[in-house]
């Protein structure tokens, strides 16, 4: 096949030709099995059992990869990491990947810039904090452009104007449902600052304790939250999704650093992404067992409303990344840090990686 000008237009074009080339498994282990049988002495373990040459192949090809290390925040939204990697994808693509469960937040964000993790996938409040800081991560994807959440109130509560004086509860001040808590009070032509009072509940399970006890009233739900909220009669007010707002959560980003030491493997995880996608928005039974899994969830429908609204109405089928999304994160911590005021994001997005995968029709479902 000729190879033009065109295909080398960035870094993530001169290595997309390089797909990782590994040893046959079926010659691995006829290598390794002569190897056993021919010699005088059994191969052996530590333990005295003899080593299966289908058991060492799979090491000798394993060991061919390239190891990295992904972050992730627990969710729906973020099941084309967990499906690419218990489909084989990743592997596929000649990528070991060891999935780390950091969160979206700045303990990802801090693990990111000191090199523990490769590639990370947080929310885009902590990459503008980050980068209007001084550091220089860049944006490859956005796996939630649209807020992924309702807006749960109390029964009492039937109306905007019924939110007048009353508690919001978000995880924390600055993450993703405190912004997006912003973003629909100002849609609805209410203060934040001075009609409401918007309180951060950081530890596991006070957010949902302090509604169902009747502390506050009202906060940003996902499919889960909102199943148990709405047993203990709370009920939507706003559907966020269904409003397109442009957003920047699950996005996917590395250093630009590292990027531009190791594109090869960049590209070869987007391609994984991109293949992942495509695959666990067709293949529904496969992915409710990931999810169900991973989530460790008991309840079959809640696994299936989990897959059924981000797989159906949040993820992309093309992940790509747009300042426009990060709009509202720039406007909200701009208020609180003045670093952030007038940030341009544009030259921290590299869409380049992603363009490469859909030219060679990675997002179509084989």
């Amino acid at each position: 096949m000729a190879l033009d000008a065109r295909m080398y237009s960035s870094l993530a074009d001169r290595w997309h030709f390089r797909r990782p080339r590994l040893v046959p498994d079926a010659v691995v282990a006829l290598a390794v099995w002569l190897l056993v049988a021919c010699s005088p002495v059994a191969y052996l373990t530590a333990e005295s059992s003899i080593v299966s040459p289908v058991s060492a192949a799979a090491a000798a090809v394993k060991a061919q990869m390239t190891k990295i290390s992904v972050s992730y925040p627990e969710g729906g939204a973020h099941l084309p990491l967990f499906y690419a990697r218990d489909k084989g994808i990743f592997a596929k693509n000649g990528l070991d990947v060891t999935l780390q469960g950091l969160g979206g937040g700045p303990v990802a964000a801090a693990a990111l810039q000191s090199g523990e993790i490769q590639i990370v996938d947080l929310t885009g409040s902590e990459v503008v904090s980050a980068d209007a800081a001084g550091a220089d991560i860049i944006i490859l994807a956005t796996l939630t452009p649209v807020y992924p959440y309702v807006f749960e109130v109390a029964r009492m509560v039937s109306s905007k104007d019924e939110l007048k004086g009353k508690t919001i509860a978000v995880r924390a001040y600055g993450d993703a449902t405190d912004i997006a808590t912003r973003v629909l009070l100002k849609k609805e032509g209410l203060d934040a600052e001075k009609d409401v009072t918007i309180l951060a509940l950081q530890q596991e399970g006070a957010r949902m304790a302090s509604l169902i006890t009747g502390q506050v009233c009202c906060t940003v739900a996902q499919v889960q939250d909102r199943a148990l909220l709405e047993r203990n009669d709370f009920h939507m007010l706003f559907d966020m999704t269904a409003m397109h707002i442009p957003n920047a959560q699950g996005v996917i980003a590395t250093n630009r650093s590292y990027a531009k030491g190791h594109p090869e493997v960049v590209q070869h995880f987007m391609d994984s992404l991109i293949e992942s996608i495509a695959q666990s928005k067709n293949d529904r039974t496969g992915s409710l067992q990931v999810l169900k899994a991973q989530l460790k969830l008991d309840d079959d429908a809640i696994v299936a409303a989990t897959y059924d609204f981000f797989m159906g109405k949040v993820v992309p089928k093309v992940p790509t990344a747009t300042a426009a999304q990060f709009g509202d994160v720039i406007s909200i911590l701009s208020q609180q840090n003045d670093k952030i005021k007038g940030f341009d994001v544009a030259p921290f997005i590299d869409t380049s990686y992603l363009e490469n995968s859909l030219r060679r029709g990675l997002d179509k479902f084989q």
